[in-house]
């Protein structure tokens, strides 16, 4: 059951004992981000807040939880659809975009498999459609192939500043983070860049987070489930991704029967802030030729 402060432009949805924040900025067509209500309002650009209203809301791996006893376990990605469902429920959104980035791409698409009648699309940013194992050797493979000389050097610069004595004082959540922040190279155009800036407030739970990416993703397949995804989506992929490479993609989207495919060039994992401009021009054409296929206006 949800339970929720009044709608605000922020406020809190208490699932299960888990306090999932929510922040709400922008008008228009209501976009429901998930995955962070921290995180994710600081990676699209003011500018998008003037045609679409962004509602940022935190999945259980980014939420605070009373209950220190909850087993990751009983956590499925049909409770990540649940979850998402009872949000936009509570905050009386009707029909909604779904916006999710990386893992939380995976999550918006398996939403809107489990709630059709919810979804007017999805947008998947840096997002992999298959299993961890093929997504990581595939991510190898592009590395090994065509990341420069510097960007190798760079990068295992900044890993090999994690020494043992290092990691000794730190969190597992600091841990996780410190080694997303070291692993630029392989996420951003740019592999000097600093994204530390991004996680500042921001504390995954480690054993749901391990979870997730482990036992939920470990053998997932983007045509598996009981029906086919047949909400419109917007793929979103940067050309510099190591992580979740473009190349993926290729192999797997026409498993989504109607996807609009747009591979930014002097990106990594995150095209909404490497290119911003073309970005927010991509999102809101293909918006609007949702709008224009319903018979709505803007």
């Amino acid at each position: 059951m949800h339970q929720s402060t009044a709608r605000n432009n922020a406020g809190i949805t208490e699932v299960e004992g888990f306090h999932l924040r929510y922040r709400i900025e922008g008008h228009g067509l209501p976009c429901l981000v998930v995955g962070s209500a921290i995180c994710y309002p600081r990676v699209f650009s003011q500018e998008l807040r003037e045609h679409l209203q962004l509602v940022f809301v935190d999945l259980r791996h980014f939420a605070a939880s009373a209950d220190p006893s909850f087993s990751p376990s009983r956590i499925t990605i049909d409770t990540y659809a649940d979850d998402i469902e009872g949000i936009r429920q509570t905050l009386g959104l009707g029909d909604v975009v779904v916006i999710g980035h990386s893992i939380h791409g995976s999550l918006a698409l398996e939403y809107a498999r489990r709630y059709p009648e919810h979804v007017r699309g999805v947008v998947t940013i840096g997002g992999s459609p298959c299993d961890s194992k093929e997504n990581l050797a595939a991510g190898v493979r592009l590395w090994e192939a065509e990341a420069s000389e510097e960007r190798k050097r760079i990068l295992a610069r900044q890993l090999a500043e994690l020494t043992p004595e290092v990691r000794a004082t730190l969190s597992p959540a600091d841990i996780f983070v410190r080694e997303y922040v070291a692993y630029g190279p392989a996420r951003w155009f740019d592999p000097t860049r600093d994204c530390s800036w991004l996680w500042e407030e921001v504390v995954p739970d480690m054993p749901i987070t391990e979870h997730l990416f482990g036992e939920l993703f470990n053998t997932y397949d983007l045509a598996q489930g009981h029906a086919q995804i047949q909400a419109p989506v917007l793929i979103a992929h940067g050309r510099y991704d190591y992580g979740a490479p473009y190349t993926l993609w290729e192999e797997h989207r026409h498993k989504l029967p109607r996807h609009t495919y747009a591979l930014f060039e002097k990106s990594g994992h995150f095209p909404s802030l490497e290119e911003p401009h073309r970005f927010d021009q991509t999102l809101l054409a293909w918006v609007h030729s949702l709008e224009s296929s319903s018979g709505d206006t803007c």
